[in-house]
C-alpha cells in the first residue's frame, strides 16, 4: 500500500478510497480501481439542475460524490410529478442505462449542489474487453444492485395489495 500511495497524488488516493466504499466496486483492488477511475468522466450539477429527464436515452451510470438527487416520475393519471427515491453520497442511480440504451424512467434533479462519477455504457464495454476479470465483478455487482431494487419494489406492491386489502375487510 506504501509503494502504491507514492505513485499517486493525495487526490487520486481519495477517489480511490471512495470507490473501494461504492457497491458496484466491491472486489476490486486498488490497481484495478486506478482503471475504473481513468473510465469515470466527473461533473458537478449545481441545486435544482436537472441530470436527465424521463424519457431520455440512457447511456451513463451516476455515482454521487458529493450532495444528493431527487428522483421524480410523471403520473399520467393524477398529471402530476411524484418523488420516488433520493440518492446520497456513494449510492448510483441510471444503472439500466449500462444494459440498455433506453428512456430514463425517472427525472433526476440535484436537490443541492452535487458532484457525480459517470460511467458511460461505451467505456464499460471497453472495460469489459480489455479487463474482463473488473467487467465479471462490475456485471456481477450491478446483477446484485438491480436485483436488490426489484425485491424492495416487489415487497413495496405487495405491502400496499395487503394494506388495500385490510382497508377493503374492514368496509
Amino acid at each position: 500500500m506504501r509503494l502504491f500511495n507514492t505513485f499517486y497524488d493525495e487526490e487520486v488516493l481519495k477517489k480511490i478510497n471512495f470507490l473501494k466504499n461504492i457497491r458496484l466496486f466491491y472486489g476490486i483492488g486498488e490497481k484495478d480501481l486506478i482503471y475504473i477511475l481513468e473510465s469515470l468522466t466527473e461533473r458537478t450539477y449545481l441545486k435544482g439542475e436537472t441530470i436527465f429527464t424521463q424519457g431520455d436515452i440512457g447511456r451513463a451510470l451516476f455515482i454521487i460524490a458529493s450532495g444528493k438527487v431527487a428522483l421524480t416520475v410523471f403520473d399520467e393519471e393524477t398529471k402530476k410529478t411524484k418523488q420516488i427515491a433520493e440518492v446520497h453520497p456513494g449510492e448510483l442511480f441510471g444503472e439500466m442505462a449500462l444494459l440498455e440504451e433506453m428512456p430514463r424512467t425517472a427525472t433526476v434533479t440535484a436537490s443541492e449542489d452535487t458532484k457525480v462519477l459517470m460511467m458511460f455504457s461505451s467505456k464499460l464495454e471497453n472495460l469489459f474487453l480489455s479487463k474482463p476479470k473488473i467487467g465479471i465483478v462490475i456485471a456481477t455487482q450491478l446483477a446484485k444492485v438491480m436485483s436488490s431494487r426489484l425485491r424492495a419494489q416487489i415487497e413495496t406492491a405487495e405491502a400496499v395489495v395487503l394494506r388495500n386489502r385490510r382497508t377493503t375487510d374492514k368496509q
